[in-house]
């Protein structure tokens, strides 16, 4: 039982070591990431989203127009 006890502690300090290095390298790639270029990138999806939604936006205007047009022109019609 002993003998179990004492493989159990090595494996979880080796498990341990394991994590620890493992974060180590995670918290290396983090400080060496380069958050200009996501910012960029985050910037860049922003403006195209708002380009997208300004031209949704002026479709939408057009399609009511339309809409009103033809309208007035059955209120005209209906009037005659």
């Amino acid at each position: 039982m002993g003998k179990l006890f004492k493989i159990a502690v090595v494996a979880g300090a080796a498990a341990a070591g394991c994590a620890a290095i493992f974060a180590l390298k995670k918290r290396k790639e983090l400080e060496d990431y380069d958050y200009e270029e996501l910012d960029d990138d985050f910037d860049d999806c922003v403006e195209d989203c708002v380009a997208d939604a300004e031209d949704a936006a002026e479709e939408v205007k057009e399609g009511v127009e339309e809409t009103l047009d033809k309208v007035e022109d059955a209120v005209e019609e209906t009037d005659e």
